[in-house]
C-alpha cells in the first residue's frame, strides 16, 4: 500500500497543468500603438514599442534622459504580410495586446481600406476594441515618436491618454475603436475619426523647439466610405451638441472688440424632429451654465447673456451649414428622427434627410453662475 502511495506522489507533478505556452516578460516586445498607411497597392504598418520600465515614475524623481521610443515599419500587399515583414527583424516575440491607440493615415481613409483593417482586427484577438482611434495627414512615424513634457513616456500624450486634455478643452471628443465601429454601422448616424497633427513652434525645452501633438480636425468616414475632412474652425458648434462636452470657452465680441471670455461646463441639449411636406425640420434647445473668466467692458449680466446666446447659436448654425454643403449630418439630426419616427425617416431618407433649411429654431439659454471678482450689473 505504501508503494502505491509513493508512486502516486511521484506521478502527481506530471499530471499538473503547466504553462508551457507562456513567455517570460523580458522576452516579449509590446507594441503600444500602431499606425497604418496604404500606398501603391501595399499596406505599411508602423509599430510603436516602449520600454515599460520607463513608464512608471517614482514621486519626486526626474528622468535624466528621454525614454527610448522604437518605431518599426513593415510593408506588404496585405495587413498580415506587412505584420510578418515586421516580425522578420523583431529580435523577440512581438505582442499586440497592449495597444492603446490606432492611427490611420488620411491616404488609407481615402483608399477606403479601413474596413479591411477592421475585419482583420475582428479576427485577431490580441488587439482590443478599447484602443483610441485617430487619423493624421502627417507622417505616421513622426506622430508616433512625439513625446510629451518632462521626458515622460508617450503614454502621457494625447495619443494614448486623450481624456485629460479633453476635460480642460472639450473641442473634440476622443473616440474609441468600439464606438467608431458601432457608429459607422448605423445608417442614420455620422461617424468621425479625430485628426492629430504635430505642432513644432509652440513649446520649447531649453530654447529648443519640442514637437507636440494636437487636434487639427476630423475625418468623416464609415466602414465603406470616405466623405470629407473638417477643420477645427469648421466644427466650432459641435461641442454644444455633444453630451460628453465637459468644458468650453467662449470669446464674446462687440463691434469687433473683445468684451468677455466665458467658460461653459457640461451643456445640455435636446433635439425635436418634425416632418412637414416630406421634409425634415429640427428644433434645438441648449442650456448652458457659464462662468466669467475675463471681462473687458462695462456690461450688464443681461447683455453678457444675450451675447453668449447669440454666439453659441451662430457657431451651431455655421457648423451645420458648412457640413451640409459637404453633404454631412454633423449633428446626427437624422438619427433623432430615426429614433422617434423610423417610418418617416425611411420614407423620406435618400442618403440624408436634411435640407438647407432643416435646422429651424435654436433656443439657447445661458445662465451666468460665477462671475469671480467681477461685479455684473443685473
Amino acid at each position: 500500500m505504501n508503494a502505491y502511495k509513493f508512486t502516486a506522489v511521484l506521478l502527481l507533478p506530471f499530471l499538473l497543468t503547466g504553462c508551457w505556452s507562456k513567455y517570460e516578460v523580458q522576452n516579449v516586445n509590446y507594441a503600444t500603438a500602431v499606425g497604418i498607411d496604404y500606398a501603391e497597392g501595399q499596406y505599411i504598418i508602423y509599430a510603436q514599442l516602449l520600454d515599460f520600465s520607463t513608464v512608471a515614475k517614482l514621486e519626486g524623481q526626474q528622468k535624466a534622459e528621454q525614454p527610448p521610443v522604437w518605431i518599426g515599419r513593415g510593408k506588404g500587399i496585405s495587413f498580415t504580410e506587412a505584420a510578418n515583414d515586421l516580425y522578420s527583424t523583431s529580435q523577440q516575440r512581438l505582442n499586440w495586446g497592449q495597444i492603446s491607440a490606432i492611427l490611420f493615415s488620411e491616404r488609407l481613409l481615402k483608399e477606403r481600406k479601413v474596413g479591411e483593417v477592421l475585419e482583420l482586427i475582428d479576427r485577431y484577438r490580441e488587439i482590443r476594441y478599447l484602443a483610441w482611434v485617430f487619423s493624421t495627414r502627417d507622417p505616421l512615424d513622426e506622430v508616433l515618436i512625439a513625446t510629451p513634457f518632462f521626458r515622460l513616456s508617450p503614454i502621457a500624450s494625447i495619443l494614448h491618454n486623450p481624456e485629460q486634455n479633453y476635460r480642460q478643452r472639450s473641442i473634440l471628443a476622443p473616440t474609441r475603436l468600439q464606438k467608431f465601429v458601432m457608429d459607422s454601422n448605423e445608417k442614420a448616424r455620422t461617424s468621425y475619426i479625430p485628426e492629430l497633427s504635430i505642432r513644432k513652434d509652440q513649446w520649447k525645452e531649453n530654447q529648443k523647439p519640442h514637437e507636440l501633438l494636437r487636434y487639427s480636425g476630423i475625418q468623416i468616414y464609415d466602414t465603406d466610405n470616405y466623405y470629407t475632412r473638417m477643420s477645427l474652425k469648421e466644427i466650432k458648434g459641435l461641442p454644444w451638441l455633444n453630451k460628453h462636452t465637459i468644458r468650453m470657452s467662449i470669446d464674446l465680441f462687440s463691434d469687433n472688440k473683445l468684451v468677455a471670455v466665458l467658460v461653459a461646463e457640461k451643456p445640455e441639449y435636446d433635439v425635436k424632429p418634425r416632418v412637414k411636406y416630406d421634409k425634415a425640420y429640427f428644433d434645438i434647445s441648449v442650456k448652458v451654465k457659464a462662468g466669467v473668466n475675463e471681462l473687458h467692458a462695462d456690461i450688464t449680466e443681461q447683455e453678457l447673456t444675450q451675447l453668449a446666446q447669440k454666439e453659441i447659436e451662430h457657431q451651431i448654425r455655421q457648423t451645420y451649414q458648412t457640413a451640409f454643403e459637404k453633404k454631412i449630418d454633423i449633428y446626427n439630426l437624422g438619427e433623432s428622427l430615426f429614433r422617434r419616427n423610423p417610418y418617416e425617416w425611411k420614407r423620406i431618407a435618400s442618403g440624408t434627410v436634411l435640407n438647407k433649411d432643416s435646422l429651424r429654431t435654436i433656443n439657447v439659454n445661458v445662465q451666468i453662475v460665477y462671475a469671480g471678482r467681477y461685479k455684473l450689473s443685473p
